[in-house]
């Protein structure tokens, strides 16, 4: 992964480039948002297939966790350019379940590791894992609890701040003989677990200044405000299909033959 580490953080700049152009109610942010997505998600193909094509013995928890991140990433671009196929949702709780199980492992077997060598370190990282997890439970959760996701959020949240906080004061701990910073310890991490908490972090910080009116929600112009609102319902769990189709899909069609019957020339 540090090899890509530069696109990473040229990503990332985008990302946030992309978010405060459609704040900014420019449509074109929308679309630089959804090409990150994508983007992210050929990065994790990219590695996956680096790491098949390796001799020896594969590590069914690494291919596993960039499947899974393949999956999330194309899913959010897909939703950014409004674009759902069957089971979409079956398949994004899936990953995200996924994800959930084997960072719980890496966070039982990083405290076992840790904790015969600095008690302090341990937490830390108890902290830094737990975290990531609770992330993951409320993506996962937001479609069919919004308290339950929001809650996971906020404690996930703060359980990171502790770990920034600490990081911070304790600048260098003793683990094992060795004088090392929590900071320096998480780049040591063979997985993804920085890409995640920075993603993290920037959800975090948009929702919670979204919310107190800070800054403005992201807006695009593709299609009128209450086709979003039907969608909204939809990823609430709020309806069903009918005739195996949702209401925000029968409103689409109907508005594209509107705009196809309807073309407005320049005078």
């Amino acid at each position: 992964m540090k090899k890509f580490s530069l696109i990473y953080y040229l990503l990332f700049i985008l990302l946030v480039m992309g978010s405060f152009a459609s704040m900014a109610q420019n449509s074109y942010g929308l679309r630089i948002m959804g090409g990150v997505g994508f983007a992210f998600g050929l990065l994790f193909l990219f590695e996956l297939v680096s790491v098949l094509r390796k001799k020896g013995d594969k590590d069914v928890f690494a291919v596993t966790e960039l499947v899974c991140l393949f999956l999330l990433s194309s899913i959010f671009a897909l939703r950014v350019f409004f674009i759902r196929f069957p089971y979409v949702e079956f398949l994004f709780a899936t990953a995200g379940i996924l994800l959930t199980l084997i960072y719980v492992r890496k966070m039982v077997m990083s405290f076992r590791q840790l904790q015969p060598k600095s008690n302090l370190m341990a937490m830390i990282m108890l902290a830094f894992h737990l975290s990531i997890i609770l992330f993951f439970v409320s993506l996962i959760t937001a479609p069919f609890s919004a308290k339950i996701s929001e809650l996971s959020g906020i404690i996930a949240f703060i359980l990171l701040l502790v770990f920034i906080a600490v990081g911070l004061i304790k600048k260098d701990l003793i683990a094992d003989g060795e004088s090392i910073s929590a900071f320096r310890m998480v780049t040591r991490l063979k997985d993804h677990s920085i890409i995640i908490v920075s993603l993290f972090l920037l959800f975090s910080f948009y929702l919670a200044f979204n919310k107190t009116g800070l800054i403005p929600g992201v807006y695009s112009d593709e299609f009128p405000q209450a086709y979003f609102r039907l969608i909204e319902d939809v990823t609430k769990q709020n309806e069903k299909p009918v005739d195996g189709k949702y209401k925000y899909e029968k409103f689409k069609e109907r508005y594209d033959q509107f705009l196809k019957h309807n073309r407005f020339k320049d005078p």
